[in-house]
This record gives C-alpha cells, structure tokens and sequence, in this order.
C-alpha cells in the first residue's frame, strides 16, 4: 500500500505503508465544511465508521464512513476525506494502458526512481485521512521505514480513465495536486487522449496525431516524447520500449556486459565452448537472449548440452 504524503506541505514525502495509518483521529464530525473540507459534527453523538458498512453512517456526498482499516490488501474501498469509495474493476482496455505505461516508465526512468502500480497512498490532511490509489505512480529514493511502510518523493500519478467516472477521477485528481503532487496524466481510452494536469496553470490535452513530451526523468536512454497512439497500442508502444533501447544503441554496453557473464560462467565450471558457439554469443544483440543462455550456462552439464540448448 502506498500511504500518501505527510501533512506539512513543505515536506515533499510520499508514505507506502501495508498496514497502520500515519494519523488516527480519536473521531470525527458529521457534515462538512465548505471552506476547510472536514467533517464537522452537530451534536455529542460520535458517527458511526466502524462495523457492518451498511449500519455506518454516512458522509456529506452520501458514501458511507470508514477509516484506513477499511483500506487492507485486496481491499474493495479506498478512503477519501474520511467516506468509503467502491473499487473499479479493471476494463480490458483500461489494463493495457495500464501495462504499456508499467513498461515505459520501467524501462526508461533513471536510477533512483521506481514505478508502481496500483497502490494505496496515505493523503491525510488537518481535518481527514484518505487512501487513494493512483494507476501508476512514479516514485523517488523509495526508501523503507517501520511498520512495512515506504516513504519516497511523489513524482508523476497517472490515472487512466476507462470505467472511472469524471467524479471519481476529478476528486483523486484534486488531492494529489492539493498534497503538491507536481503532475498528474488521466489517460481517457476511449478518446484515445493524454491530459497533462499540473496545478496553478490549465490542463493540456494530447490528442492522436501529437506526441505527449515526457519527464525529465524519463530520459534515462534519451526519449523525450512519445505518440499519443503509442499509449494504446502494445505494438506501437514496443517501438519505445524495447525496440527503442536497441535502436538506439544503448543496450551495446548492457548486451557486451551480459556476453562477458555467459563466457566468465562457461569458462568457471570448465566448460570449453567452440568458437562458433562463442562467436554467437559475443555478435548476439538481444538481451533476453543472452540471459536465457546465461541461465543455460550455470545449468548445463556438459558442453554439449549448453550448444544444443543455445538454439
């Protein structure tokens, strides 16, 4: 789970935390306020967030109330301002702008930030605690901390619209800016389109045809933009991912390191390969060939069987 930022906004960290929440209010009020947000109760009487969601009661927009523990692994709420918010299931179209995007950032962000996908992030402020989860998010000097939480720097949230309502997507949106989120992508599947979303200044809308520029961070083997159309298509988005690596020459020093690692193993447990076999591997150019016959290198009995196998 990822468990959202700390309540100072001059404090640019992210929490991830499996289990127990940051802040725990002994209780909460009844109807909110329409300057600050919180819940603000009108008589002596605790509301009711624990118990059978159905005997709850229920939050200004009408949800019922909850609390972090509502929000465990595999869970079907999420929290926002103190109300339970269903769970989407996941449209087919929805997961593969889901996986192309995974792939991308993977691939292309420098060391020291990491993706996620799908988690829970603590989003507490003053008056309320939330667990919302991005689609994917990327995160800096991820680090662990008790409890089997995470802390990091919130870099990018994308939420990719499919099945999610405007109201839904709107009101995650809200938080993350108002938690100093620097930038937010709602993907739109069915428009085909990439919205940028940054706070202070008007949404940008990338539609087919245009190429959506990507983070600075992004530019681990030198893309700096990339096709709208690529986000919905897994072959188009393959010129980007793998294909762009090799393309591009980056991968030569990965693919000659990882030639030397099957040779350095061979030569190890003895194994004396011929020199058309080792010509192979030293002209190979795929990575994942070379991985396959680095873990044929350590399993193989005899020489024989490695050669046979690199086929």
């Amino acid at each position: 789970m990822i468990v959202g930022r700390e309540i100072a906004k001059t404090n640019f960290t992210t929490f991830f935390s499996a289990h127990a929440p940051l802040f725990r209010p002994s209780r909460v009020s009844a109807t909110v306020g329409s300057m600050d947000g919180a819940i603000h109760v009108d008589s002596d009487r605790s509301l009711r967030r624990t118990g059978p969601i159905e005997l709850r009661d229920s939050g200004p927009t009408g949800r019922k109330l909850g609390t972090p523990d509502d929000c465990y692994e595999d869970s079907p709420w999420e929290l926002h301002r103190g109300e339970l918010v269903e769970r989407l299931m996941a449209h087919d179209t929805h997961s593969i702008a889901m996986g192309i995007l995974t792939a991308l950032f993977r691939n292309h962000l420098r060391d020291g930030y990491t993706v996620m996908d799908d988690i829970d992030c603590v989003l507490d402020d003053a008056y309320s605690e939330s667990r919302r989860a991005p689609d994917v998010v990327i995160v800096h000097q991820l680090r662990n901390t008790k409890n089997e939480a995470y802390s990091g720097i919130p870099v990018l949230a994308v939420e990719v619209r499919a099945t999610q309502s405007k109201r839904h997507l709107d009101e995650k949106v809200t938080l993350y800016l108002e938690h100093d989120w620097p930038e937010v992508w709602l993907v739109h599947t069915e428009r085909q389109e990439v919205e940028v979303v940054r706070s202070g200044v008007a949404s940008v809308v990338y539609r087919k045809g245009t190429r959506v520029p990507l983070l600075p961070e992004l530019d681990k083997y030198g893309l700096s933009s990339m096709p709208v159309t690529a986000f919905f298509d897994d072959v188009e988005a393959s010129k980007y991912i793998d294909q762009w690596v090799r393309q591009s020459g980056y991968a030569d020093g990965r693919t000659q390191e990882r030639a030397r690692a099957v040779l350095d193993v061979l030569a190890a447990r003895g194994l004396a390969v011929p020199s058309s076999a080792r010509a192979r591997i030293t002209s190979c150019t795929r990575l994942e060939t070379l991985q396959q016959w680095f873990t044929l290198a350590l399993s193989a009995r005899t020489v024989d069987e490695f050669v046979d196998g690199m086929s």
